[in-house]
Formats: structure tokens, C-alpha cells, sequence
């Protein structure tokens, strides 16, 4: 490959994964129920459009900044809360081993959240947005449920192989 295709290559490379990074939201990684949603919102006075402002692909450099009003960290802290998958502790402090963190998202997380403000809503917003920095996995909870399906099947399997073996 000649010095002019690996540079396009490589040119090609980046702007693929830059589409990426542009595609992802801090908040796609929410999964609390509808009802939890709504309860959230009205916890913290906030309506539905008011919120699909705050939340839009538009406001996210704001949020990248920390341009937010309290009342919207207030509600991404209640959502946070209600996760299926926890990320604080009983403490409300963040738990890397509960979210399930790689080494390396872990260390950039950890980084980002020296000096964290001590208030609950600051101090989770400011957890949802160093993850997001750190691009902490975005778990599809949908496809976790059908893993665990073809887990059991597959423990089956290999229980039902390994007593024929036995056996024989």
C-alpha cells in the first residue's frame, strides 16, 4: 500500500469513528421505566419538552460544558438512581466495580471525577458526563436478556455433555 492510500485509509479511519462519537449521547444509556421516567420529571418540575430540549443532540455541548440548571441535574441524578444497572453506591457515590467499568474507562473516570462536588444532582451529573467522556459501554439491555437466554442453553449443554461422558 503506497504512503497516499494508508493516509486515506487512515483519513477515512478517523472520520468513521469521529461519526461514532458524534452518534453517542450521554444519556443512551438510561433503561428505568417509563413510569420511573415520569416520576422523575415531575419530582424535579420539569415537563417532557423542557427535557427532549435538555436531553437533544443540540444542547449536548452544553452539557459537555456544564451549562445546566440544577433541576435537570436533580432529574439525570433521580434516573440515574433508578437504573437497573447501578452505578452509585448505597452512599450515592460512584462504584466502578457496579458499573461495571473496563481499567481503562475506570481510570479515565476516576480522573475526571477528582474534585467532584459533594451535592447529590452535581455530583451525578457530573458522573453520567465523565463516563460518557470516558466512553463507558453503552449497555443493550435488550440484547442482554437473550444472551442470557443462550447462556443457560449453552450450561445445559455442556452439563447434559459432560454427565454422557461420565457416564460412558
Amino acid at each position: 500500500m503506497s504512503k497516499q492510500q494508508t493516509y486515506l485509509a487512515s483519513a477515512l479511519l478517523l472520520l468513521a469513528l469521529l461519526n461514532l462519537v458524534e452518534g453517542r449521547h450521554p444519556f443512551d444509556f438510561f433503561d428505568e421505566s417509563y413510569d420511573e421516567f415520569v416520576d422523575c420529571l415531575n419530582a424535579n418540575n420539569l415537563t417532557h419538552d423542557e427535557y427532549e430540549q435538555f436531553e437533544s443532540f443540540e444542547n449536548k455541548a452544553n452539557l459537555l460544558q456544564d451549562k445546566v440548571e440544577l433541576k435537570y441535574k436533580c432529574n439525570i441524578d433521580c434516573q440515574l438512581q433508578r437504573q437497573p444497572l447501578k452505578w452509585l453506591n448505597q452512599k450515592g457515590r460512584m462504584d466502578l466495580q457496579l458499573m461495571n467499568a473496563t481499567q481503562e474507562a475506570g481510570d479515565s473516570i476516576t480522573r475526571c471525577m477528582a474534585g467532584a462536588p459533594d451535592e447529590q444532582c452535581e455530583y451525578s451529573f457530573k458522573l453520567v458526563m465523565c463516563a460518557y467522556q470516558a466512553n463507558h459501554p453503552v449497555i443493550d439491555f435488550d440484547d442482554e436478556e437473550d444472551d442470557d437466554v443462550d447462556e443457560l442453553e449453552t450450561d445445559y449443554d455442556y452439563l447434559h455433555t459432560t454427565a454422557q461422558i461420565i457416564s460412558d
